[in-house]
């Protein structure tokens, strides 16, 4: 069925189509029904007043012959020829046709009572009526029995003449339909057809939102290409941003190793050598080290989080066991307050286990030598959910607290890149957080989740 789901013209039709096929069907059926049973009503009211048109003439002429209005009711009746006959007083033929249909029930005939009954008139079936009436033929007087009777064949073609022109009615309502859908749709779409064209027209470079009249069903399709359009904006702004910050960023290291390798190379000693090797080796952890912020920062950006139900406790106890040993290797105290009962959030682990370890690893780089702890801190609040992580070293100035999150940017000289807090700043959004940084007694960094 996938040429049904190709064809927005074939679905609309289909959809169209279908109802109305089925009720134009059930309508036939209805009206076959009702031309069977106005045809049947018409005939047998014809056949009754035949009858008593017949009975009058006999009782006026004695039996003798039928009147001329009579013979021209005979004449004119709808659908072929009728038959009667009429049997006197007495029993006895009169006139008309010999041999009528025989009432096959066995109910006795009431005076001036017409009756109707289907029946075989030689072999052929027939629709019968019968009227007896008090008449005086030859002076005898008593009931007169007239019968008048004509084939079926005539009502059922008058029947299915009525039937017919109801489904020609039918049909050719469904085909002006099915003609109008057919074009109709052809002629609806024509303003997306003009958007095609309008788009094809653009280069891969031009991503201006769509601002062009469209129909109000079409409103939501232009919406979401003007939002595809800014994201692409955004991710080529972004990309350019890093090849731009790349191309800055790592021309000095990448000078200072070059320079360094060349200083080895002309060494004289080989304790020379070493020590610049070892230089060499730093700088180029340096450099690795900023590559992989850099794509790193742009990786979060460019994926959307994972979020799972977590206990928040159980994911900071384990984090700080991993984490735990380089803190203390550098001679710094580690502490970690944890809530007495579970906490829940949902949080991408991969990424909030980064933004941590950046967190903990920019206050050994940057909180300077007198720092002699570090801790991490979990509250639960009214609203949110507190993840803090807090160390007494140097703290960062006030005129440099709403810069420290921005790319390349450090709250005092050093050897960083400055894009470890850019990147915790870039985790803590994706999951619909907050970042807030204090700098008095404690340099603390405190990440807030809705709970």
């Amino acid at each position: 069925m996938n040429w049904i789901s190709q064809s927005l013209r074939l679905r609309l039709s289909l959809l169209i189509l279908i109802p109305l096929i089925v009720v134009s069907a059930i309508a036939m059926v209805w009206r076959f029904e009702n031309a069977r049973n106005t045809a049947e009503g018409i005939f047998d009211k014809n056949l009754v007043m035949l009858g008593l048109a017949v009975s009058r003439d006999v009782a006026y002429s004695g039996g003798d012959t039928l009147s001329e209005i009579t013979s021209n009711l005979f004449k004119d009746a709808t659908g072929g020829a009728i038959y009667y006959h009429v049997n006197g007083p007495d029993g006895s033929f009169v006139t008309g046709y010999s041999s009528p249909p025989v009432r096959g029930d066995g109910v006795a005939l009431e005076p001036n009572r017409p009756v109707l009954f289907d029946a075989l008139h030689q072999g052929v079936p027939v629709r019968a009526a019968r009227l007896a009436e008090r008449v005086e033929i030859d002076g005898i007087r008593g009931l007169s029995v007239v019968t008048v009777w004509q084939h079926l064949q005539p009502r059922q073609d008058f029947a299915r003449s009525l039937a017919y022109q109801a489904v020609l009615v039918a049909l050719s309502l469904i085909l002006t339909v099915a003609t109008v859908v057919f074009f109709g749709v052809r002629l609806g779409l024509r303003p997306l057809k003009q958007l095609e064209a309008a788009i094809q027209k653009r280069s891969t470079t031009d991503l201006r939102p769509i601002e062009r009249q469209v129909p109000i069903e079409a409103h939501g399709i232009v919406q979401r290409l003007n939002g595809l359009f800014g994201s692409l904006t955004e991710a080529q702004t972004s990309k350019d941003r890093l090849i731009s910050n790349a191309a800055h960023q790592l021309r000095n290291p990448v000078a200072a190793i070059h320079t360094m390798a060349q200083a080895i190379k002309a060494a004289k000693t080989l304790e020379d050598s070493q020590t610049r090797a070892s230089e060499l080796v730093t700088e180029t952890r340096q450099a690795m080290r900023l590559t992989e912020q850099m794509l790193s920062l742009e990786r979060i950006q460019g994926l959307r989080p994972d979020l799972l139900k977590t206990d928040l406790n159980v994911f900071v106890r384990e984090f700080a066991t991993r984490i735990g040993p380089k803190v203390l290797d550098a001679d710094v105290e580690f502490e970690v307050t944890l809530t007495d009962a579970p906490i829940f959030v949902r949080m991408d682990q991969t990424q909030f286990g980064e933004a941590l370890t950046n967190l903990v690893e920019n206050a050994l780089q940057h909180a300077g030598q007198g720092v002699s702890v570090i801790r991490i801190d979990v509250q639960e609040l009214e609203k949110h959910v507190s993840v803090a992580v807090e160390n007494d070293g140097q703290g960062i100035p006030a005129a440099k607290i709403a810069q420290v999150f921005e790319r390349f940017s450090q709250g005092k000289e050093s050897q960083g890149a400055g894009l470890g807090l850019a990147i915790v700043q870039e985790i803590v959004s994706s999951h619909n957080g907050q970042i807030k940084l204090t700098s008095d007694a404690m340099t603390r960094f405190e990440i807030l989740l809705d709970r």
